[in-house]
């Protein structure tokens, strides 16, 4: 069984077409097969707290083997372009501050600051991308409860933790998937540049960011 969180309503809808399997409202799963896997689906809606709850209940309902996090990002790197895709190296929550007791930002007791992704999931995903002939880059993923469209705060997430995207889910999937010892990985399309632009951009293409996404899913499960 592959666990598949998808964050807005067009990823859930390209995923369900995916494998023939009716799309269901937020926080319902879905349950199919994809080239041959066992999957289930949820689309967790936006924010880190909805994100690890679906992770959490998919764990204890499923029991999968993996989980990967699939859907759109703002984009911290330069040479990141809408409809490239990010497959996490690790993950961070820029917003998790406990610096007054002498903690980095970032860092989350009982965690640590870095949370990573499955290296053979990580391989699998960066193989599959290269046959499929898709721009992209693996790197990492910075997580928080915000909507990056400010270039301040896009430079300061960028500079303090050398991310290649931002967005509103991963880092929580990651940290509920690690304390779980559950392989996972992340996969995001750019949708935008997490800057003063971002707002129009997101919902110009994050219908072609996420299509982008679930096809590097689809030739992951034929492998």
């Amino acid at each position: 069984m592959i666990g598949i969180i998808a964050a807005t309503v067009q990823e859930r809808e390209a995923l369900c077409k995916a494998f023939g399997a009716e799309a269901k409202g937020p926080m319902e799963y879905v349950r199919g097969r994809m080239e041959g896997k066992d999957v289930v689906l949820v689309q967790a809606g936006i924010g880190k707290v909805n994100a690890a709850l679906c992770a959490q209940k998919m764990i204890d309902l499923y029991q999968p083997e993996a989980i990967i996090n699939v859907g759109v990002a703002g984009a911290l790197d330069p040479d990141l372009h809408v409809g490239d895709l990010v497959i996490s190296r690790d993950a961070v929550q820029h917003d998790f501050d406990t610096m007054y007791f002498g903690d980095s930002p970032g860092y989350v007791s009982g965690v640590g600051l870095s949370m990573p992704a499955d290296q053979a999931l990580m391989e699998k995903a960066e193989k599959a991308a290269s046959a499929l002939g898709l721009s992209y880059r693996i790197g990492r993923v910075a997580s928080g409860d915000q909507f990056i469209a400010s270039p301040e705060k896009k430079e300061w997430i960028a500079t303090t933790f050398q991310a290649s995207c931002t967005e509103m889910e991963g880092a929580a999937i990651a940290q509920v998937a690690l304390l779980n010892q559950v392989p996972f990985l992340i996969i995001r399309a750019i949708s935008d540049g997490a800057d003063d632009g971002a707002p129009v951009s997101y919902y110009e293409f994050v219908e072609m960011a996420a299509e982008r996404a679930v096809k590097l899913i689809d030739a992951m499960l034929k492998s």
